[in-house]
Parts: structure tokens; C-alpha cells; sequence
């Protein structure tokens, strides 16, 4: 494990560097890639500082389009590659060209990534481990930065009330709000959500299962079509179990468009369920996992594991 006085030097060392973070990105994977970028070049104004990344998250009100950048470019690079748990779940391959690397995340390690890794299983998000660099470095936040930072964080902790929410965060988030950062603004920002979002949510709650202290959603590609909403704005609706007094285990289970598999959410309160998303070819965080490309002969059988997980 390397420390942020090895990650500072190394992207001293470097005049370009390319920030990469993992598939179907949410807002700590946003918020840790954005915010390391304006960190950077709001401390090394001389170099040259990419996003790359394929899929972007609809907000416009808070996110930056991405960059692009050539493979001359990514060959003269250091690679950061953020919030990403495992070699399966980075965005590009083209970090693999770059002349080196480091990885900066929070899951549980599953595997060595890069060639220097700053792993913190007991950080609340990555856009936290982002911060504690940029305290430890000494550097400059910027409000954008703060911005961005917040956003990781603030999700990723479903607005501060985890278990792994401790004075060590709220320190960090207190540094955050230093930079100036207006609160009120930025929440609604992250959190507001269009008319046709909100009906979606009323329609939805609707359909919730419950079973005991497990709750869980199946949605299928004829529910999305009526409802009017994306694959990946379905997958938000795990949130809207997360406050439902006697449930400690819920679910999103949402058909693709075509039918023939289906993306899972699985969320918990104090209860380990990762270890039934790995068992399923997927992963995540104790309490905070998911399960995709899942075949709908499988869908009953993860449904049976948390319904019995204790």
C-alpha cells in the first residue's frame, strides 16, 4: 500500500495525467475523478489533467462533459484510476498504456490493480481518501473541487448517515466546507428531481414487495417503458427503501430492455450482503452491492438468499 506522500510525489513527477474510475459511474466515482482533476489543476496549473470515461451521469446542473485524450498522450501519462474495485470494473482499457499508475479507492480489496494503491476499506467514499490527499498534500481546494468532493461523499453515505459516517469524515466534509461551498445550492443540485422522476417513485412504491425484514422492487422493461424512465434511473430507486422502519434488507431488480437479463441493487442495513452479490458474479461494499447481466432463471434465487440472510 502506498501512502499520499508516494501519491503526491508521483503526480508531481508527471507534466500529464489521465483519471479513470469504473463502469456505470454514481457520484463518488464522478465526484473523486472531477474533483482529483480540479485539485490538480488548481495546484499544478502547468499540467495537463484528463477525465476519461465513456457513459456520463445526467446531471448538468453539477458535472462537466469528459475528456478525450490520444494514445501519444496516454502513453506519456500517470494513470489514477478511482473508486474502482477490481480490474473488470475500470471504464477504458487505455490506462493500461500509460507509463504509471496508481489506484485510490474504498471497496473491499478483491485485487491489485495498479502499481501503487492507497486501499482504505474504513473511508466512507473515495472522494474522502481524495480529500485526506489533498489535506495531507497541503493543496488548494477550490469551491468546484469542494463541490465535487461533497457529491461523492454526500451519496456515497446516502447524505451522512452510514455506519462508516464518523468524526474522521465530518472532519473532512468540514474542510470541504471551508472552500466555501454553498450547501443549499449543491444539495439541490445532486438531489432535486425532474416532475417525471418523482411520479416514477410514487408508481413505484407501489410495487414494492415486502417480506418480512426484506422489501425489494422488480421492474421490467414494460414497467420502464410506462413509467418513463431509464435502466440506470430505475437503479436509483433502491434509495426509496432505505427509510422503512423493520426493514434492514432491500432491492432493485431491473429487466433490460430486452428482456433477457436483469441488473440488480442490493442495500442493508448492519447486514453483510456482498457475499451474496459475489456469489452472483458481482460485488460492492458490505451493506451497498450489486449483481449484473443476471440471468432471469437466477432472479428467485438471490431473492431467497436475502430474504434468509441474517
Amino acid at each position: 500500500m502506498s501512502d499520499y506522500r508516494e501519491i503526491k510525489e508521483l503526480i508531481e513527477q508527471y507534466d500529464s495525467i489521465c483519471i479513470y474510475r469504473h463502469i456505470r459511474a454514481d457520484y463518488d466515482a464522478y465526484g473523486s475523478q472531477l474533483g482529483l482533476k480540479a485539485l490538480i489543476n488548481d495546484n499544478y496549473p502547468d499540467k495537463k489533467v484528463y477525465a476519461l470515461g465513456t457513459d456520463d451521469l445526467d446531471n448538468p446542473y453539477l458535472l462537466e462533459p469528459l475528456d478525450e485524450a490520444d494514445e501519444e498522450t496516454v502513453r506519456k501519462s500517470l494513470a489514477v484510476i478511482v473508486d474502482t474495485s477490481n480490474l473488470a470494473r475500470v471504464e477504458l482499457d487505455s490506462w493500461k498504456l500509460c507509463a504509471d499508475s496508481i489506484r485510490i479507492d474504498h471497496h473491499p480489496f478483491v485485487e491489485q490493480i495498479c502499481n501503487h494503491e492507497i486501499i482504505d476499506t474504513d473511508a466512507s467514499s473515495c472522494a474522502q481518501i481524495v480529500t485526506e490527499l489533498a489535506m495531507d498534500a497541503g493543496w488548494h481546494i477550490s469551491v468546484k473541487a469542494a463541490d465535487y468532493l461533497y457529491a461523492g461523499i454526500s451519496t456515497d453515505t446516502l447524505k451522512m448517515t452510514i455506519e462508516k459516517v464518523n468524526a474522521r469524515a465530518f472532519r473532512v466534509v468540514a474542510r470541504l466546507a471551508e472552500a466555501g461551498i454553498n450547501f443549499d445550492t449543491l444539495n439541490r443540485r445532486i438531489y432535486d428531481s425532474e416532475i417525471r422522476i418523482y411520479k416514477a417513485e410514487t408508481a413505484a412504491r407501489n410495487k414494492i414487495v415486502f417480506d418480512g425484514n426484506f422489501a425489494y422492487l422488480l421492474l421490467t422493461a414494460k414497467d420502464l417503458q410506462e413509467m418513463d424512465l431509464e435502466e440506470e434511473e430505475a437503479r436509483d430507486m433502491v434509495n426509496i427503501m432505505q427509510n422503512i422502519r423493520g426493514v434492514d434488507k432491500y432491492a432493485t431488480i431491473i429487466e433490460d430492455k430486452n428482456g433477457l437479463e436483469y441488473n440488480i441493487s442490493l442495500r442493508s442495513h448492519g447486514i453483510v450482503i456482498n457475499t451474496i452479490a459475489r456469489k452472483y458474479g458481482g460485488g460492492g461494499h458490505p451493506s451497498a452491492s450489486g449483481i449484473g447481466h443476471l440471468k432471469p432463471e437466477l432472479v428467485p434465487d438471490v431473492l431467497r438468499d436475502m430474504r434468509e440472510k441474517e
